[in-house]
């Protein structure tokens, strides 16, 4: 009797601890993205049959020279000007998109105007992309991201995860470039 006794105060005791075990795994839900990371974003282009380059190099400037750092927020836009830079053979570039992330979305919109200086030097180079013309924009994080997948509202669009701290935006053919031009990438 005493061994029967015993073995169910064990059976108890191994079901009240792994009991307790599951709800403490089912109690932090995890997002893809955390608030207040850093991160890094870095424009390259590749036309149809050509390498892919730094958006920089195309003005004969060093590959990091439009680097841009911010941190998660979801209060705030984290690159609400991407891309602006002054003094560049094409004019003052006053910023092509902007980038908001929070911790499941990315948002780009095109803030380009017709009458910025800059667009009209490169309106003719943009339009839709063709075949083979890839825009992309890599982010490096300071910590791991939880990102395994995506859905978007833009069948031109990609994500592409190169490891657990990068991932890439893709746009590319049928990408109508134009102002206005928007779209979303939602992260699971």
């Amino acid at each position: 009797m005493k061994i029967y006794r015993t073995l169910i105060l064990a059976s108890l005791s191994i079901l009240t601890f792994t009991s307790c075990d599951s709800d403490d795994d089912n109690s932090t839900p995890t997002t893809p993205l955390n608030e207040e990371v850093n991160m890094t974003m870095r424009n390259t282009l590749q036309d149809p049959g050509e390498d892919e380059g730094t958006y920089p190099a195309l003005f004969g400037q060093p590959d990091d020279a439009y680097d841009e750092m911010a941190t998660l927020s979801n209060s705030t836009i984290e690159f609400a000007t991407a891309l602006a830079q002054n003094g560049t053979p094409a004019g003052d570039v006053n910023g092509l998109y902007s980038i908001d992330f929070t911790e499941s979305t990315i948002s780009y919109s095109l803030i380009a105007d017709p009458s910025d200086p800059f667009w009209a030097n490169i309106a003719d180079v943009f339009g839709v992309f063709p075949n083979g013309k890839f825009d992309r924009y890599y982010y490096t994080f300071s910590e791991p991201h939880n990102i395994s997948s995506f859905t978007t509202n833009n069948s031109s669009v990609n994500l592409r995860i190169d490891s657990d701290t990068v991932i890439v935006v893709e746009i590319s053919e049928g990408f109508v470039v134009t102002p206005g031009a928007s779209f979303s990438i939602i992260l699971n």
